[in-house]
């Protein structure tokens, strides 16, 4: 019989009790990270502009502090983890250290990477959380962590427009696809010295839609493709930022005729 611990922490359990793509445990992670996400927008949105501050302030130490705890869990129970796969190298990771230095200095080029790339890499964790959580319990709690963890970059990513802080600005956009290339680059040889795959440059993720693009590309000619895929999808947020936008902005009536 599966002990609590072992159901909560480790790989000891029986299939019943694993995670898997599409079951009812994730498609609720999913449901219950939007409406997280959207009350806590909303809320930021309609705070004063102290209460927004303070949130903001609490909600970059929080963020870090989700990048410490649930590799600290996983490596000391035992689960399969190596320290080497969790350093800040990967885009969550990374952005658990970038975002909190951009909502402490507020510096518009890490608000529109939290916006731009954090925002929909956190939201395509969220949906295809990998491999190693086929091997754990959908109940257990670094199941819970990484949904936790995740919904805070998404909340932080779009919580500095809701509080005010900034605009998404094309303008940024080449800094934003700098910022991941750079990651690319920085991770490349590291991943060769460690036997990881930070930034998915070492090798096509098994179960993901890099399968399809080393079908395509090979290898290492998916990274191309990756590349090209985050630069349209940064693209298509800033087009959907600028179309709600210039949808919102106030129309001039035209003067009455008498």
């Amino acid at each position: 019989m599966d002990s609590l611990f072992d159901i909560m922490f480790t790989r000891q359990i029986s299939p019943q009790w694993r995670w898997s793509f599409g079951d009812p445990a994730h498609l609720t992670y999913i449901v219950l990270c939007l409406v997280g996400a959207v009350w806590a927008l909303r809320a930021l949105s309609r705070a004063s502009r102290r209460r927004g501050e303070q949130a903001m302030r609490w909600l970059a130490g929080a963020v870090f502090t989700m990048w410490i705890i649930p590799p600290l869990l996983m490596c000391l129970t035992d689960t399969g983890e190596r320290w080497i796969d969790h350093l800040p190298l990967h885009l969550c990771s990374s952005a658990c250290v970038l975002i909190p230095i951009g909502l402490t200095t507020r510096n518009q080029v890490l608000l529109n990477y939290a916006f731009g790339l954090s925002f929909p890499g956190a939201v395509a964790a969220i949906l295809t959380p990998g491999e190693v959580f086929r091997s754990l319990s959908w109940a257990g709690f670094h199941y819970f962590l990484f949904n936790f963890s995740h919904l805070l970059l998404i909340v932080a990513g779009l919580g500095a427009i809701a509080v005010g802080w900034f605009r998404p600005s094309w303008r940024r956009y080449p800094a934003v696809l700098g910022i991941g290339l750079a990651l690319m680059v920085v991770d490349y040889p590291i991943n060769k010295w460690l036997g990881s795959n930070y930034m998915f440059v070492n090798w096509a993720e098994p179960g993901t839609v890099l399968e399809t693009f080393a079908d395509v590309a090979g290898t290492p000619g998916y990274v191309g493709l990756l590349v090209v895929f985050g630069a349209v999808v940064v693209a298509l947020l800033y087009a959907v930022w600028s179309l709600a936008a210039w949808l919102s902005r106030p129309r001039l009536r035209p003067a009455p005729t008498v």
